[in-house]
């Protein structure tokens, strides 16, 4: 029984420290946003630029 009892406490503490990181992960992702598909609104993407600079 104390076979089982640490393997779910061992899972338990995995999930929570994976909850954790996902959480964290999407908190960054909503408060400094994600990319979108659109380049030419990324302010770091200097392909759209250079397009129509050269048009």
């Amino acid at each position: 029984m104390s076979e089982v009892f640490g393997t779910l406490t061992v899972l338990l503490a995995l999930a929570a420290v994976s909850a954790l990181a996902i959480r964290s992960l999407w908190r960054d992702h909503k408060r400094k946003g994600g990319c979108n598909g659109d380049c030419c609104s990324c302010g770091s993407c200097g392909g759209c630029a250079e397009k129509e600079r050269s048009l």
